[in-house]
């Protein structure tokens, strides 16, 4: 029954600063930058049929340049006419002339002698008509290298270009006088066609500007992409082209855009609002800061492992399912052995939202998958029911098995979420199965694992009561209680006695009974400073109080809730076994002392005679501190009939809601009722009434007695022997 924020549970400051640091670390986790990126080089062979994740259009800069360099390589070069070249090959020519008429003129080679000279000369190249050269007279050489300068000079004043070589040298023969005899013209000629080369040069930088003014001519190459059309085919070479548009597209080195950093904002905060507003509506009272901070990080750490391991297995061409072999039930099955059950659930629906996130549009990731409805199926489905079913399967997880039977839960939900998928694949195979098998077993088995050791480490890092605990803290040889048995029996006793009716009505309203339980066995420890001062142990019939003001009374009796938490702290007691310490009678009144002394009209000061408080902060404390007021009361009536159980519970559940006890608690009326019907069953059944056993006949009693006797000499004789 709760009317007001709570002391010790999450009040809306709290639960708003989580929900922000929840939003900031998922805006981090989710973050649309990936430090793996795709790395491509023309060449290479496309392994998987790549296509636009969206419709989009671009300049070619690969096109562009490509058509700019094909118009630069389209204008020819710019000639311009050298007359060097004229001059240079003049004066070679005459430098052959020279040498033909030296060898010509010589007086010391004999005929023959002169034909192999030129043969040997540099230059010349007049196959068989060498003999003529040496045989014509000194006028018709005269003539014929007159005719030769004169040809190659008028030749050589004109352009000749690249290539036109062939054709002038067949013209040759027209130009030489009409006075040459044949084999003279024909000597000329030879002699010429050697020195006829191109005289248009090329002006490199009339070249270099007519070919970038056709280049900046080039309009740039605009290319457009539909989303879903295909960029490049799988066992296509991958060219340039193909790797520009894969970029543009956003799958190789994806940019940062403001929409996608939008997108992720908005995910994050309404994953962090949700989880937020969840503890806001239900404020479980055991989740404080440190629970909270293991919270934040096991969703957070979900999400970023989530984002760093999809893209090592999508694209799934192999379709082996591996993607969804990731363990992230091992999140919500942590919360539910450390936290709470209903919140686990709700961290795995809120991870499996994130998850398909993930995988179906932050660019970094669309970079590996392209999405389809069944993407978003599989991942809603496999993370979404898997981590649900580990959650409700491990509850709050108080032994080893129930982890291993969690991960079970998990194995087959996934696999049957898988399954489900595969009827709606069109491209499904028999084949399909055994890996997903395979992928459901490794999602199930490490997932239990990693949530029995994550429970392990981060409840002793958080300092968090871990179900262990409370089960060791439960035993009876627990030191601390041993004492309690040993020095305050009657408490003792009185605690297992609240410890069995807390326990049952917490079970019938979803209460954790085994910390109800705990919490009942060490509620009144600090009685054990003082024990005599309490009734229960009073044995020998002495009461102390007798001597003392009903005030000085009332403040030693308040004074084990004090005790008990310095007891508490110096056993190293849990957090939670301290609520129960300094809550179970909230801020109530020590009330056989207080009316004590308004009956011998003592000075009264309702401070001395209240609890410290604060009222019980949950259902737990609430049902103990229910528990140990029936008790009480039922033990102080001489009256323990069925009816009169029945009027005294219900006395005390109705004084308590009149003083206002419960209020701060999550008790509903309704729960409250359940919880007194349990109470009264319970008492009934300790209470009942028992048949009185008939006296034995005087012969068989005496018969008894001598027995007994005997057995008795017989004990004494056998431990004698053995001393």
């Amino acid at each position: 029954m709760k009317t007001s924020s709570r002391i010790g549970a999450p009040g809306g400051l709290r639960t708003a600063l989580f929900g922000v640091g929840l939003a900031g670390v998922l805006v981090l986790a989710l973050f649309p930058l990936f430090p793996r990126v795709l790395e491509l080089e023309a060449g290479d062979v496309a392994s998987r049929t790549w296509q636009a994740p969206r419709s989009f259009s671009f300049e070619s800069e690969v096109l562009t340049e490509k058509q700019r360099e094909q118009a630069g390589q389209a204008v020819p070069d710019v000639l311009v006419f050298s007359d060097t070249v004229r001059t240079d090959q003049i004066a070679k020519l005459e430098k052959l002339i020279s040498e033909v008429s030296a060898v010509r003129d010589s007086t010391e080679l004999s005929r023959s002698q002169k034909v192999g000279a030129l043969l040997e000369t540099e230059g010349l190249f007049i196959p068989g008509y060498e003999t003529v050269l040496v045989d014509m007279g000194p006028e018709r050489w005269e003539s014929v290298s007159r005719e030769v300068r004169r040809v190659l000079e008028e030749v050589l004043s004109e352009s000749v270009a690249r290539g036109e070589e062939s054709l002038i040298g067949e013209q040759l023969a027209a130009k030489f006088s009409e006075s040459l005899s044949a084999d003279d013209a024909l000597v000329a000629e030879l002699m010429v066609r050697p020195f006829i080369v191109p005289n248009l040069v090329v002006d490199v930088e009339k070249t270099e500007a007519a070919r970038m003014a056709a280049e900046q001519a080039v309009v740039p190459v605009r290319v457009s992409y539909t989303k879903g059309q295909t960029i490049v085919r799988s066992g296509e070479t991958i060219d340039s082209t193909a790797i520009e548009a894969l970029r543009e597209a956003g799958l190789l080195s994806p940019r940062l855009e403001w929409t996608s950093v939008a997108a992720a904002t908005i995910v994050a905060v309404v994953a962090g609002g949700t989880v937020a507003l969840y503890l806001h509506a239900f404020s479980p009272a055991h989740v404080g800061p440190r629970r909270l901070l293991l919270l934040l990080l096991v969703i957070g750490v979900a999400t970023l492992g989530a984002k760093v391991y999809f893209p090592l297995f999508l694209p799934d061409h192999d379709r082996h399912f591996l993607a969804f072999a990731l363990p992230l039930a091992a999140a919500p099955m942590l919360v539910a052995a450390v936290l709470e059950t209903r919140l686990a659930v709700t961290v795995a629906a809120v991870l499996a939202a994130l998850v398909t996130f993930v995988i179906i549009y932050l660019p970094d990731i669309s970079t590996a998958v392209v999405s389809t409805p069944l993407d978003s199926l599989r991942s809603l489905a496999v993370f979404g029911f898997g981590g649900a079913a580990g959650a409700l399967a491990l509850h709050r997880g108080e032994r080893l098995n129930r982890y291993l039977f969690a991960g079970l839960a998990v194995a087959i939900v996934s696999l049957l979420m898988l399954l489900a998928a595969w009827f709606l694949d069109l491209n499904r195979e028999m084949w399909d199965l055994p890996w997903m098998g395979l992928t459901a077993a490794i999602n199930g088995s490490v997932s239990a694992v990693l949530a029995a050791g994550a429970f392990v480490t981060l409840s002793s890092l958080f300092g968090i009561t871990t179900r262990v605990q409370l089960m060791e803290l439960a035993q009876l040889n627990q030191p601390l209680l041993r004492q309690l048995q040993d020095e305050a029996p009657g408490t003792f006793h009185h605690s297992i006695i609240v410890g069995n009716l807390g326990e049952r009505a917490a079970d019938l309203i979803g209460a954790d009974s085994l910390l109800v339980r705990v919490g009942c066995y060490f509620h009144d420890v600090g009685k054990l400073r003082q024990p005599g001062y309490y009734i229960e142990n009073q044995l020998t019939g002495s009461n102390p109080h007798d001597g003392l003001s009903s005030a000085g009374s009332a403040e030693i009796v308040i004074r084990h809730v004090e005790d008990g938490l310095e007891l508490a702290r110096e056993h190293r007691l849990p957090s939670q076994v301290h609520d129960f310490i300094a809550q179970h009678h909230g801020t109530g009144r020590a009330v056989y002392f207080y009316r004590k002394a308004m009956e011998n009209e003592e000075e009264l000061d309702s401070a001395r005679f209240s609890y410290p408080g604060p009222k019980p902060q949950s259902k737990e404390v609430a049902i103990v501190m229910l528990a140990d007021s029936v008790e009480a009361a039922i033990r102080a009536s001489a009256d323990r009939s069925p009816e009169r159980i029945d009027a005294l519970v219900d006395e005390v559940v109705a004084e308590r809601l009149a003083e206002g006890q419960l209020d701060e608690s999550d008790l509903t009326l309704r729960e409250i009722k359940i919880v007194s019907e349990s109470f009264k069953s319970t008492l009934r059944g300790v209470y009942h009434p028992r048949l009185e056993y008939p006296a034995l006949p005087p012969k068989r009693e005496k018969a008894a007695r001598r027995l007994v006797f005997r057995s008795s000499r017989t004990d004494a004789s056998s431990s004698g022997t053995h001393r």
